[in-house]
C-alpha cells in the first residue's frame, strides 16, 4: 500500500514538474518576443527526431525484439523501477502528451498566456495535476486498484498489441519531421531509426544467446 502511494506521488511529481517547466519556458520565450504556443518543444525538428528514435525503440521492445533489462539503458530513467522510474515515466508522458491537451485546454492555456506569471504557473501546475489524477486515484484508492486485472500470461499478448500504436506513433512522428524539415530531414530520421532498429535487433540476438 505504501509503495503504491509512493510511486503514484512520484509519477504525479514528474508530470507536474514537467508541465511547470514547459509552462515557465513558454512564458520566458514569449516574453523574449518569440511567437510560440503550448507544446512548443515539439516544433523543433531535433526534438521530433529524438522522439522518433525513442518511440521506435519502445515499439521494438514491446514487440519482443529485445529486452531492456539486460542492457545498460535498462537501469536509467523511465526503465528503472520504484519511485525514480515512476517520476521519469510521468515526466516523459507529460513531455510527449502536451499537444493532446491543447484542444481540451484552449481557454485555460489562452488565459495563462495573459495572466501574471504566478497565476499562469498555477494553471500549468493544475494541468499537470489533472494529467496525473488517474494514476493518483489508482495509487490511493485500494478498491480501484483491486479492480485492475491480475498479472498473468495475457500481459505478454497485450505487450505485443501495444507495439502497434507505438509503431503508428513513430510513423506519425516521421510525417511531422517531413513537414518540418522536408524530405531530406524525414529520410535522415527514418535512416537513423533503421540503424537503431538494426542495433537493437543485434542486441536482442545476443540476449537470446545469453550474452551481454
Amino acid at each position: 500500500e505504501r509503495e503504491a502511494k509512493r510511486e503514484a506521488l512520484a509519477y504525479a511529481t514528474g508530470v507536474i514538474v514537467t508541465c511547470l517547466a514547459l509552462g515557465g519556458a513558454l512564458l520566458g520565450i514569449r516574453a523574449g518576443g518569440a511567437a510560440v504556443g503550448w507544446a512548443f518543444q515539439l516544433q523543433d525538428p531535433r526534438i521530433i527526431g529524438l522522439l522518433l528514435l525513442l518511440v521506435t525503440a519502445i515499439a521494438l521492445n514491446l514487440a519482443g525484439l529485445f529486452e531492456l533489462k539486460t542492457i545498460g539503458a535498462g537501469e536509467a530513467l523511465a526503465a528503472r523501477g520504484g519511485a525514480s522510474g515512476a517520476f521519469w515515466t510521468g515526466a516523459l508522458a507529460a513531455f510527449v502528451a502536451t499537444p493532446c491537451t491543447g484542444p481540451f485546454m484552449a481557454a485555460a492555456l489562452g488565459a495563462a498566456l495573459v495572466l501574471p506569471a504566478a497565476a499562469a504557473m498555477a494553471v500549468f501546475g493544475g494541468l499537470g495535476f489533472g494529467l496525473a489524477l488517474p494514476f493518483l486515484a489508482i495509487g490511493f484508492l485500494p478498491w480501484l486498484r483491486r479492480r485492475l486485472p491480475k498479472p498473468g500470461p495475457w500481459m505478454e499478448t497485450l505487450r505485443r498489441i501495444l507495439s502497434v500504436p507505438m509503431f503508428l506513433t513513430a510513423l506519425g512522428l516521421a510525417w511531422i519531421l517531413g513537414r518540418q524539415a522536408g524530405v531530406a530531414g524525414m529520410t535522415l530520421g527514418l535512416g537513423a531509426a533503421l540503424l537503431l532498429g538494426l542495433a537493437l535487433w543485434w542486441a536482442g540476438v545476443r540476449q537470446a544467446h545469453g550474452r551481454r
